[in-house]
C-alpha cells in the first residue's frame, strides 16, 4: 500500500470506470497551468492534486501517485463506491487518490455538486501583497487552522470554509515536504467544466 494512503482500500474489481475522457481533459487543461505538476527534485513519484466527478452512488477520481496527470486513461481512474469502518470499496486496477476522503465529504456535504477540483497553486501567487488584495473578489478563503493530507478531517476543514460568497478555498499550510513552494486549493462545481473553469480563472486572476 501506498505510504500517502491512510484509509484501508478494498478493491471490488479490477475493472476501471467509463465516462473518463471529460476528467482527462480536465486534468490536461489543469496541468497546462502548472496546476497539477508533476513533483521534481524528489526520489518520489507523483503529481500535485485530484479530480472528481460524481458517480452514481460514489464517484471517480484520478488514482494515487500518477507521475503525470497528462493523457490520462480509464486505468488511471477508480470509482468509488463507498466507504465505511475506514474501507473504502472502489473498483479499478490502482489504488485511489490519497486524498478520496475529503472528495467523498464533500460530495456527502453539497449535494449539488457534480465535480471536486484539488490542485496546487504557487504560494507566490497565493499570498503576495497584490494578491491577497484580490481574495474577496476572486471568492478566495482559507481554512481556519492547518489542513494536512489523507484524513476525513481535510473535507471537513474544507466544507466549513465554502459559502455562498467563497468559490476557492485554500487549504492552510497543506503542503508536501517535497513540495513546499504550492500549497493545496479546493473548487467545486455543478460541473466539471465548471468547476475547472473556475479553478483556472483564479489562477488567472491572481496573476494580474
Amino acid at each position: 500500500m501506498s505510504d500517502f494512503i491512510q484509509f484501508k482500500p478494498v478493491q471490488l474489481s479490477e475493472t476501471p470506470p467509463e465516462d473518463t475522457a471529460d476528467i482527462s481533459a480536465a486534468c490536461i487543461r489543469l496541468t497546462e497551468c502548472n496546476l497539477l505538476s508533476s513533483y521534481e527534485g524528489t526520489s518520489i513519484i507523483g503529481s500535485n492534486g485530484n479530480v472528481s466527478k460524481r458517480q452514481g452512488a460514489g464517484f471517480i477520481i484520478t488514482s494515487t501517485q500518477l507521475p503525470t496527470k497528462q493523457n490520462l486513461g480509464p486505468r488511471d481512474f477508480v470509482h468509488i463506491e463507498k466507504y465505511t469502518e475506514g474501507e473504502t470499496h472502489f473498483h479499478g486496477s490502482k489504488l485511489p487518490s490519497s486524498e478520496c476522503l475529503m472528495h467523498l465529504h464533500l460530495f456527502e456535504s453539497f449535494p449539488d455538486i457534480q465535480a471536486i477540483v484539488h490542485v496546487h497553486e504557487s504560494n507566490d501567487l497565493l499570498y503576495g501583497e497584490n494578491s491577497r488584495a484580490c481574495w474577496t473578489d476572486l471568492g478566495i478563503v482559507e481554512t481556519a487552522e492547518d489542513v494536512k493530507g489523507g484524513t476525513i478531517a481535510v473535507g471537513e476543514a474544507t466544507a466549513e470554509a465554502f459559502t455562498e460568497e467563497s468559490l476557492y478555498v485554500i487549504l492552510k499550510n497543506h503542503r508536501p515536504d517535497w513540495d513546499p513552494d504550492r500549497t493545496g486549493t479546493v473548487v467545486m462545481g455543478r460541473t466539471l467544466e465548471e468547476a475547472t473553469e473556475r479553478a483556472i480563472a483564479v489562477h488567472k486572476g491572481l496573476k494580474q
